[in-house]
């Protein structure tokens, strides 16, 4: 055996026996002294065929749950944070703006989406979220079962299939435990607000190998406490000096504003804006500012469980069996709500042009003309709006596997399921009659969109106006969905001897997947009824799909110290056809101590159930309708009026059946450097590009550009488009004339090409005062190009937001120093993200000079302290961002947090935590 591969194979041992180091890449540093066996050989992720760890040719980074847990992390959201070529586009804190993310967290590697990264459990497929359709939900995978979290940093559609095209993560379930242990985490917050509760337990009894069988059981419960802005007031998103005004527009003001009845539009209240705590008064009215009333962390519950039972049986077979539970429950309180009705002369506050206040406030303004109905919009500062995500996810497993005259084989039958719930829990109200005639307690207004003479737009609630209010408030599910997937699979392996003279066995490797996925997603009777104030309209997808595939792996050894590996997968699904994708990776040791590696690969990526069976339905746009003439300075069209300009507009959106599969091409290149023991190094290049993207053209580019994209408007009778406060009564369907909307069907647009690499270190220094260990995982991005339509600009994304998307982070980084001696043990760690160009420009003189607001670096430094009072025991505490560093401030504007980036920085602070581990 050559050093480096001992050297290897030691360190994937210390991974599994929980190393302290925080991210631990493959190859790290053996830490175990002593160890001198060679691991047996084990299908890695990324490969049917047995081998051992360190003769793998792909990019793999391996964590153990056990290191995670000491420091402090309890959710596999924060887990994957720690990795450096992970870069979320969807977290539980940006869950609390989109009703579309179904309260999920989702993982995405090279940053090109939660679609194109393929999750697994064991190497098996779970369910997707039911509520989108598009990713596993992280935060529904038991985390207590999990023993180890490998990595695949590279395209892997040619063994795995769809999804697969920026890489894959594979948990690994613990296989079999004799005794018991539980652990017991708690971490708070210096500050108040957040912090989080943590028990797991797992038992084992029976060895596999000694007993013939093994039985083990494992469950968790976690519970992460709501933040709000309110607890953290420096994030209030008020910064008009940087580019940031976070208030809800024209139609928000509270006290109220109104348009009269020539369409002159009125503050009331200005400038004392009485009964408002969270206001800003720099457009000169008294808007509200939203970002300073909402959360920005939303309270989390998880609780999971699983049961696992493996059988020897004759004739060197095992039936394994394994069950688990998950339950994750997300709710999120956004801010209060914006109304928008129409208030009658009749009404006891029906404005006087004494409490008025033109705006803009220009010389000459007329008074208003308050001869009958006007429209008001006014946000309450008493409402308090929540909804939550309740998701379920279950999955059967049952197994076969065998090793006889000289054949590997494993059958596997795998069902999944996933569960959403989208709940109301408290100040939605129902504005109008229910339409289905089902329901018939209090509503807000009438069918002339005229408010009820109890309720005051203009100032606070008499005790009967809120009394009323709360009677209007409608609690329970409006859209309840599952998503299963089940699939029958299996492969088989087999030495085909020494084909090249190389000293080394080629083997052939085979397999086949049958696989089935279905969708229902239905409203409830509320859904209707409270359509006008959640926008979320009523639709049903019931749809499914078949596929099959079969694939192949080759290895061949050619030389003693270079080797070849071939891989193919045709796959056929009912709904587009058939695809196949390819593989060739090689690897070649041209000394003990270096190795060097390299593939090239296709890809694909075929629509979710969701993408392609959608129906049409009305929604908001992400941001403002900023098209030729805005803002207000410019030359307002009758498309882009002033109010359109600084509002966000009205989208029909929905699936598309004839969408083809994205496709991408993928180039790696890596080395793996050992000069010595106890210290190695890895680089990896990658290169990936992704064509027929599926997505809808940005609205902001679609508002840019009305002459190119006319097909791609719907205006209304007057020639303009609704603003989206209006889409309760200006849009009761598409059809409706006073309905003006853009059309933003999903269909294959663009192309992204990205490259960059990952950089991995570490080193152990034994002294008699004890171990050091020091590790480094790295990424830097050279290259993020995106083509968001055909023929559209290419829009470099690399350490900037560009036309309102999110940077593709240049640098990233975790860097961990630990120290072992005994019993005691301490660890120190540094989470580095690289600033970047922010979301827009400054925005007030001087400072308006058109130059983009920069981010800065988010460095995070974080340490923990262990003692084993006993065998059996052990004791932890640690500190998390030591030393107190707030988020950097952004400008950015996409999520209802105000003053930072929530995908990049948090907004916690300082943070104690302690863990207790005790086994028996």
């Amino acid at each position: 055996m050559t050093r480096s591969a001992l050297v290897l194979r030691l360190s994937i041992a210390t991974i599994l026996l929980g190393s302290a180091s925080a991210t631990l890449a493959q190859p790290a540093v053996s830490v175990k002294e002593g160890a001198s066996e060679a691991l047996q050989e084990v299908v890695i992720t990324g490969s049917m065929i047995k081998r051992t760890s360190a003769d793998t040719t792909e990019a793999v980074t391996v964590i153990s749950t056990e290191t995670l847990k000491t420091l402090g992390v309890v959710t596999l959201e924060q887990a994957l944070s720690q990795i450096s070529a992970n870069q979320m586009g969807v977290t539980a804190q940006t869950s609390i703006s989109a009703f579309g993310t179904g309260g999920g967290t989702y993982a995405s590697l090279r940053a090109l989406g939660a679609n194109k990264t393929l999750v697994l459990l064991d190497g098996q497929r779970l369910a997707n979220n039911a509520a989108t359709g598009a990713a596993v939900d992280l935060n529904t995978i038991p985390f207590s079962a999990i023993e180890r979290i490998e990595v695949l940093r590279e395209g892997a559609s040619a063994l795995y299939g769809s999804d697969a095209i920026a890489g894959v993560i594979n948990f690994i379930t613990k296989k079999s435990y004799e005794g018991g242990e539980f652990n017991l985490g708690y971490a708070h917050p210096q500050q108040a607000g957040a912090g989080d509760s943590s028990f797991d337990a797992t038992w084992g009894q029976g060895n596999l190998a000694k007993d013939g069988y093994s039985f083990l059981v494992s469950g968790s419960y976690a519970e992460t406490r709501e933040l709000t802005a309110a607890q953290r007031p420096k994030l209030n998103g008020i910064n008009p000096a940087n580019g940031l005004l976070m208030q809800n527009g024209q139609y928000g003001p509270f006290p109220g504003a109104y348009f009269d009845a020539v369409g002159n539009y009125f503050n009331t209240g200005y400038p004392t804006c009485a009964g408002n705590p969270a206001l800003t008064t720099a457009n000169g009215r008294c808007d509200f500012a939203y970002a300073e009333a909402t959360d920005l962390l939303p309270k989390t519950k998880i609780y999971s469980g699983l049961v696992s039972f493996n059988k020897s049986l004759p004739g060197n077979h095992t039936f394994k069996a394994q069950y688990f539970y998950a339950h994750s429950d997300n709710q999120a309180y956004a801010g209060p709500i914006t109304y928008v009705f129409n208030v009658t002369p009749q009404s006891p506050y029906y404005p006087t042009a004494a409490n008025s206040q033109c705006w803009p406030a220009v010389a000459g303004c007329a008074a208003p003309v308050l001869t009958g109905d006007i429209t008001a919009g006014w946000t309450p500062p008493d409402n308090s709006r929540v909804s939550a995500n309740v998701n379920e996810e279950q999955r059967i497993l049952l197994g076969l596997t065998g090793a006889n005259s000289g054949w590997d084989y494993n059958l596997n039958f795998n069902y999944s399921q996933n569960k959403n719930t989208f709940e109301l829990r408290n100040g939605y109200a129902q504005y109008y009659a229910d339409p289905t005639g089902a329901s018939s307690g209090p509503v807000l207004a009438n069918s002339n969109n005229e408010v009820s003479d109890l309720v005051n737009p203009f100032g606070p609630q008499s005790a009967a106006g809120a009394a009323f209010i709360n009677s209007t408030y409608r609690n329970g599910a409006i859209g309840v969905g599952k998503m299963t997937l089940g699939s029958f699979n299996g492969g088989i392996s087999h030495g085909l001897g020494d084909l090249f003279g190389s000293g080394h066995a080629s083997t052939l490797a085979a397999g086949f997947d049958m696989r089935w996925e279905k969708i229902n997603y239905s409203p409830t009777a509320l859904t209707a009824p409270m359509q006008a104030a959640t926008a979320y309209a009523p639709f049903t997808i019931a749809d499914s799909r078949k596929s099959q595939a079969l694939f192949v792996e080759l290895n061949l050894p050619i030389l003693s110290n270079f080797e070849a590996t071939l891989s193919d997968r045709e796959d056929h699904f009912s709904d587009f056809g058939s695809t196949n994708r390819a593989k060739l990776a090689l690897r070649y040791q041209p000394l003990t101590s270096l190795t060097l590696r390299g593939s090239v690969s296709t890809g694909f990526r075929a629509a979710n159930l969701y993408e392609l069976y959608s129906p049409q339905n009305l929604g908001a746009t992400a941001g403002n309708m900023t098209g030729p003439g805005c803002p207000n300075a410019g030359n307002p069209s009758a498309i882009f009026t002033v109010g359109n300009c600084t509002s966000q507009g009205v989208q029909l959106y929905g699936g598309n059946p004839h969408l083809r599969p994205e496709t991408s091409v993928n180039y790696n290149l890596g080395a793996v450097y050992t000069p010595i023991d106890d210290l190695a190094f890895t680089v990896d290049y990658y290169n990936i590009t992704v064509k027929n993207l599926i997505g809808s053209i940005p609205s902001q580019s679609v508002y840019a550009n009305p002459t190119e994209f006319a097909d791609l408007y719907h205006l209304n009778s007057a020639g303009s488009l609704t603003q989206a406060p209006l889409i309760a009564s200006a849009c009761p369907n598409p059809q409706a004339p006073t309905c003006g909307y853009i059309l933003q069907f999903l269909q294959n647009t663009g192309t992204t090409k990205t490259s960059g690499v990952d950089l991995t270190g570490s080193y152990v220094l034994r002294t008699e005062a004890g171990n050091f260990r020091f590790g480094l995982e790295g990424t830097v991005i050279t290259q993020y190009d995106s083509q968001q339509y055909q023929g559209g600009p290419i829009l470099n994304l690399v350490g900037q937001f560009n036309q309102g998307n999110q940077p593709a982070i240049r640098w990233k980084h975790m860097a961990t120093a630990d120290w072992s001696r005994g019993d005691w043990g301490a660890g120190l760690s540094n989470n580095f993200i690289d600033g970047y160009k922010d979301y827009a420009a400054v925005a007030a003189p001087p400072l308006n000079d058109g130059n983009i607001h920069s981010v800065g670096n988010y460095s995070i430094w974080s340490g923990y302290g262990s003692w084993k009072p006993m065998p059996s025991l052990t004791l932890v505490l640690g500190v998390k961002n030591l030393l107190n560093t707030d988020p950097p401030f952004s400008n950015y504007t996409g999520s209802f947090q105000g003053s930072y980036n929530p995908l990049w920085s948090d907004p916690i602070g300082r943070e104690y935590y302690g863990r207790v581990k005790y086994s028996f």
